[in-house]
């Protein structure tokens, strides 16, 4: 194996780990740090999607306990990564999906947003609800509508909200 190689194989196997093990967010960061030094067609879309899942549910217990400080962080994490994809302009199985993420996601990561700046906790859970059914709307748009996303009914975190 070239060296190149090595290293994508490297970042992948390591992304697998990560997301297998549920590792800190220390560590969560330090990889996706690491993602931007790697051409990004050779991260696969599910890794991106697998990091955007694990932080809507902690954006969903940071929320639902009212640490707006937190539901912050993760409202941003899943907005940095989306436009990531948005900028890749990234094409799956001849369906745009980075114009689907700006279409139908980013405006309604934005509407969460605003529940967190106003601190309204019924706000935010109506507007979470609202994600939860557009990241379906997008699954089924993209012809993965068996990936059905839910509201999370148990924390699987070892994380205080």
């Amino acid at each position: 194996m070239k060296k190149r190689e090595i290293e994508k194989f490297t970042l992948v196997l390591a992304l697998g780990l990560c997301i297998g093990f549920a590792c800190t967010d220390g560590e969560s960061r330090a990889i996706e740090q690491s993602e931007n030094h790697v051409e990004s067609e050779s991260i696969p879309l599910i890794y991106h999607m697998s990091f955007i899942s694990r932080y809507t549910k902690k954006l969903y217990f940071s929320g639902e306990a009212e640490n707006w400080e937190l539901a912050d962080i993760y409202s941003h994490e899943i907005e940095e990564i989306s436009e990531g994809i948005i900028k890749e302009n990234l094409v799956h199985d001849e369906i745009n999906i980075s114009e689907l993420m700006e279409s139908m996601l980013l405006p309604q990561i934005e509407r969460v947003e605003e529940a967190i700046e106003h601190q309204d906790r019924e706000m935010f859970l109506d507007r979470f609800n609202i994600l939860i059914q557009s990241c379906n709307q997008c699954h089924i748009a993209s012809n993965y509508g068996a990936v059905m996303v839910t509201i999370p009914q148990t924390n699987s975190f070892n994380q205080e909200f």
